[in-house]
C-alpha cells in the first residue's frame, strides 16, 4: 500500500517489445493496483521518443487515499519550473512518496495543495481549467465525497489529528511483538536475508534500518523531517464534524526504494568501491525522477552531469 514493489516502467517499450498492435495514434492502458503513478509517470517522460500519440491511462485502485496520493504526486511532477525548480521538485516528491514525517515546507505544499485538489474534486471546470489531463468522470458521487473528505484531512496541515510517531511504532510493536527489543537485529537481517538476495542490494543497510525505525526512507544533511505526512493517513472518515482516521496502514517491511532507487541509466549512479556502492538509494531515486521531471517539461532526453572517476 502507497507504494509498489517494481521500478517504473515505460509502458509505450513495454507494448512494443511484446509485439502489440493496436492504433498508432491512440494507445489506452489500463493500470491496476499499481498503487502509485510511477508507470505514468515515465511513460509520459519518456513519450518524446515515440511518435506522437494520445495516451489514456485508465487507473483501478483498492482505495481512494492511493487515487488521491496519485492526484497530488502527480500535480508535483507537473508544477512549471517558474513555480518549483527542477532539484526542489524531485525533493519535494520523494518526501510525499516516501517519508511519514517530512520538511515543513513539504507540509505546507499539502495542505495548500489539498485546497486546489478539493476544487477539482468538485468543480469540473475547475480541473478542466486547472488540470485537464484527469479525469474523474468514473467515479461514484459517494467516491467523490471521500476523496473531498482527504483532501479536507490533508488541508488541516496534520497537526494534533495525525501522529505518525505513534502510529509507525504501534505497528511495529504489532509486528514484531516479543522480538520488538531485538528490533535493530531483525532489520538487519531482513536486510541481508531478505531484501538483498531479491535484488535489493543497492539500498544502503543504514538508510534502509533507519526508516524501518523511524518510517522516513529519503533524507538529506541539511534537512528535517518534523512534520506528519497526512497522505500516509489510512481510512480517513467524517464522524460528525470530524475527520478521523485509522493511523498508519502501510509498509514496514520492504521500503519504497525499489520503484525509483533501484536502476538508473547512468553508470556513475551504480559504481562501486571495494563491493561497496557509492550511492545511497536515495540518491539514485533522487536522479532517476531529475531525469523524468526534466524530461517531463523539455521534452528532450537528460543529460546528467556526472563527476569525473575518483570525486
Amino acid at each position: 500500500m502507497y507504494w509498489g514493489y517494481s521500478p517504473a516502467l515505460d509502458l509505450q517499450t513495454e507494448w512494443g517489445q511484446r509485439g502489440l498492435s493496436g492504433s498508432t495514434d491512440e494507445l489506452r492502458i489500463l493500470i491496476v493496483g499499481a498503487s502509485d503513478g510511477r508507470h505514468i509517470l515515465k511513460t509520459l517522460a519518456q513519450s518524446h521518443g515515440y511518435a506522437k500519440r494520445k495516451l489514456i491511462f485508465h487507473v483501478m485502485e483498492g482505495s481512494l487515499e492511493l487515487m488521491a496520493r496519485q492526484m497530488m504526486l502527480l500535480t508535483v511532477a507537473l508544477e512549471p519550473s517558474q513555480v518549483l525548480g527542477l532539484h526542489e521538485k524531485t525533493r519535494l516528491f520523494l518526501d510525499i512518496y516516501g517519508n511519514i514525517l517530512v520538511r515543513p515546507n513539504s507540509a505546507r505544499y499539502v495542505a495548500d495543495k489539498a485546497t486546489q485538489l478539493i476544487h477539482m474534486v468538485t468543480d469540473p471546470d475547475y480541473r478542466q481549467a486547472k488540470m485537464p489531463l484527469l479525469k474523474l468522470d468514473r467515479l461514484k458521487y459517494k467516491e467523490r465525497d471521500y476523496l473531498e473528505d482527504i483532501f479536507k484531512f490533508w488541508q488541516k496541515d496534520g497537526n494534533n489529528i495525525f501522529h505518525p510517531r505513534a502510529h509507525w511504532d504501534s505497528r511495529l510493536r504489532r509486528h514484531l511483538g516479543t522480538r520488538y527489543d531485538a528490533k535493530e537485529g531483525i532489520f538487519d537481517w531482513d536486510y541481508h536475508m531478505r531484501l538483498r538476495p531479491l535484488g535489493g542490494e543497492r539500498i544502503n543497510s543504514r538508510e534502509y534500518k533507519h526508516w524501518r525505525g523511524t518510517g522516513i526512507a529519503f533524507t538529506w544533511p541539511e534537512t528535517e523531517c518534523s512534520k506528519p505526512n497526512c497522505t500516509l493517513a489510512s481510512g480517513v472518515v467524517l464522524i460528525g464534524d470530524r475527520l478521523c482516521h485509522h493511523g498508519y496502514l502501510g509498509d514496514i517491511v520492504s521500503g519504497p526504494y525499489v520503484n525509483y532507487g533501484i536502476e538508473c541509466e547512468d553508470e556513475d549512479m551504480l559504481r562501486k568501491t571495494n563491493g561497496v556502492h557509492n550511492k545511497r538509494s536515495t540518491d539514485i531515486a533522487e536522479r532517476n525522477l531529475m531525469r523524468l521531471f526534466s524530461e517531463l517539461q523539455t521534452r528532450q532526453p537528460y543529460v546528467s552531469q556526472a563527476y569525473p572517476e575518483g570525486e
